[in-house]
């Protein structure tokens, strides 16, 4: 099997073992870390995955995983999602940390009836699954988080001054990301820390300037992780 790269570090850090795997190693796999891969379809044989973590990744097409009856949590964050279609294929899935992609539609998550914890924050979700789907989500008993109205319209207007970053509230402020891998190696890290304002500002009076911030040391943060 010719696996991507970081999916065969990933392997090869849980389980101890080099290339090439067995058939029979792959489908023991309960719990995987994968960052900066390329595809995941080398994942699909992964049938007793229960944890996927996946971060930096692009591109991240859900449906590439196939059926996966025993995964029960995904983490994907700073990545390119841009949709979540395949989620349906996961019977088992409880919780599913999506913040800081590119994804504009909840709707494939009316169809995972399990889905307890949602986290879709720092997406560029349209009109209707702000106002209409997350709530038809939160109806159906699933803890939902995301970003409040303010933080969710300065990604919208980010995309449509061509820029496609994610606008986030951490801890020690809010942050500008670059999910997926078009614009950076490393888009889980330098995330300048700038206020609402200040951004509002650039993007009205000289956008060019937002892209250079994420080269400014004096605003990246200290710790990392949200």
């Amino acid at each position: 099997m010719n696996m991507d790269s970081s999916i065969a570090q990933a392997i090869s850090q849980e389980t101890g073992q080099q290339q090439p795997f067995s058939i029979e190693l792959l489908q023991s796999v309960t719990y995987l870390h994968v960052s900066y891969a390329r595809t995941l379809e080398d994942l699909s044989v992964c049938q007793s995955l229960e944890i996927l973590q996946i971060i930096g990744c692009d591109p991240v097409d859900l449906s590439q995983l196939g059926e996966l009856p025993m995964l029960a949590t995904i983490v994907v964050q700073f990545s390119n999602l841009e949709n979540l279609a395949g989620v349906e294929h996961f019977p088992s899935l409880r919780r599913l940390t999506a913040g800081m992609n590119r994804i504009e539609d909840l709707s494939p998550l009316l169809a995972c009836p399990r889905l307890r914890r949602l986290d879709v924050r720092g997406n560029p979700l349209s009109e209707n699954s702000y106002r209409i789907l997350a709530p038809q989500v939160q109806e159906k008993g699933v803890r939902i988080s995301v970003s409040d109205e303010l933080d969710w319209k300065m990604t919208l207007e980010l995309q449509r001054h061509g820029l496609p970053y994610c606008f986030y509230k951490a801890h020690d402020g809010t942050r500008l990301c670059r999910p997926g891998l078009a614009l950076t190696d490393m888009p889980d890290l330098s995330h300048p820390i700038v206020a609402r304002e200040e951004l509002a500002n650039l993007l009205d009076q000289n956008p060019d300037e937002v892209p250079k911030l994420f080269d400014r040391m004096d605003l990246m943060p200290t710790t990392l992780g949200p």
